[in-house]
């Protein structure tokens, strides 16, 4: 996946989450796939609490709310200092927020130029080179069918390339 001289550097959107299979992928990512320019964004779809917000007094919402700010910190600290220590020093970290993190994710990814035009010195176009990177925590087809799978939305909606890591040692 190395860019060739005078192509654009690849935009890498990597999708994370608190567990263990997150930290896995970003390791695997800056293992097997990094290239010096790729520009990386770290993107953390954090907790919604919009639906239960009705059945919740103010102060646990709240209280919910900030516990969900202080893991996203936490996250934030914890992928950029990663990224650094390995070298890849304009890491972005973004985190937004909506209802589903499937949509979220595909939209960030959007945002940042996936199937955008570039119109080069000479007048010439070429798509941005986008691509997503997820992973996934090795669900069977039932659990995912009831309780729904974020790397599956984003594989079925995204307009880029996905890859979907899996390590199996961290099935359950």
């Amino acid at each position: 996946m190395a860019a060739r001289e005078n192509d654009q550097p690849f935009v890498v959107v990597l999708a994370v989450d608190p567990s263990e299979h997150s930290e896995f992928t970003f390791k695997w990512y800056l293992k097997h796939i990094h290239q010096s320019g790729n520009q990386l964004h770290i993107v953390h779809v954090p907790e919604y609490w919009g639906d239960v917000a009705r059945i919740m007094t103010p102060a646990k919402l709240h209280e919910m709310y900030e516990m969900t700010r202080r893991e996203t910190d936490r996250l934030r600290q914890n992928y950029i200092e990663w990224s650094m220590q390995h070298g890849v020093q304009d890491a972005k970290f973004s985190s937004p927020h909506g209802h589903d993190a499937w949509h979220e994710i595909v939209k960030y990814a959007e945002k940042v130029g996936a199937g955008v035009i570039v119109i080069g010195s000479r007048g010439q176009g070429k798509l941005k080179r986008t691509f997503l990177v997820i992973g996934s925590r090795g669900q069977g087809k039932l659990k995912r069918t009831f309780l729904g799978s974020v790397s599956d939305s984003v594989l079925h909606h995204s307009h880029v390339p996905v890859v979907v890591c899996r390590n199996k040692d961290l099935e359950h």
